[in-house]
């Protein structure tokens, strides 16, 4: 990477988020996003065009990492969260929509793939791709996840506590669709990757939502190509980002 990038991680370094101590949850709110963000920019110092795929999945893998421990911080600070969720094996009534995501999480499933994915979408208006109730690329005829270790953040923070809503989501096809959740729990997976964005968009790195399939079939077709493009602060996921429109 250029040396105005390398002035941008160290100058980020040198500031890095303040951590609050006023009560335990802000303490552990800012610290895991702390944390995360100083991570973020030590993975990508030694970022260079030729390594930009192992770094990203080395990305990938640390916020997958970080966002479950977060999630174990709220369930210390939200004991009774976990015992409310009715997510089992084998239901996958959340399974049936275009997923948004973060580009790391689409680095991710691409990274463990054996072959190509051939994906289409006839939209990427986020609005239109709400109203899509197909099932997901990686979802079986078994109805279970065939990328379940790398799944996105999104599979991993959403947890229903009325499955009998989901079902009904599904069944109705109703665009305004939402998972009944503990949403002080839900919020918590979610930091470290609030944390690795800012980063990314300090930095010029395109940080915006894309659409699941799409993204993780570009990755397929050229992951070292895609990754370095993409960390170098270039638009090749232009056509996987999803629409305000």
């Amino acid at each position: 990477m250029n040396r105005a990038f390398r002035k941008r991680l160290q100058r980020l370094a040198d500031t890095p988020p303040a951590i609050s101590r006023a009560t335990e949850l802000q303490e552990t709110v800012d610290t895991l996003y702390a944390q995360q963000y100083l991570r973020t920019l030590t993975l990508l110092q030694p970022l260079t065009p030729d390594n930009a795929g192992s770094v990203a999945r080395l990305l990938a893998t640390t916020l997958q990492q970080a966002s479950a421990e977060a999630q174990q911080a709220a369930a210390r600070l939200y004991p009774q969260a976990p015992q409310q969720m009715q997510c089992r094996a084998g239901c996958s009534w959340c399974c049936y929509e275009q997923l948004q995501v973060h580009i790391l999480d689409a680095v991710a499933v691409a990274a463990n793939l054996t072959a190509p994915l051939h994906y289409r979408l006839e939209t990427r208006s986020g609005h239109e791709v709400k109203r899509i109730f197909r099932p997901c690329p990686f979802l079986t005829d078994e109805k279970t996840c065939s990328v379940y270790e790398h799944r996105p953040l999104p599979c991993r923070a959403h947890h229903s506590v009325d499955v009998d809503r989901c079902r009904q989501a599904v069944e109705t096809q109703d665009p305004e669709r939402q998972v009944p959740m503990h949403l002080r729990y839900y919020s918590f997976p979610g930091l470290p990757q609030e944390a690795t964005l800012k980063v990314f968009q300090e930095l010029g790195i395109d940080h915006r939502p894309v659409v699941l399939g799409l993204a993780v079939a570009a990755l397929t077709k050229d992951f070292a190509g895609v990754t370095a493009d993409w960390l170098a602060g270039g638009p090749v996921f232009e056509e996987c980002t999803v629409l305000n429109c």
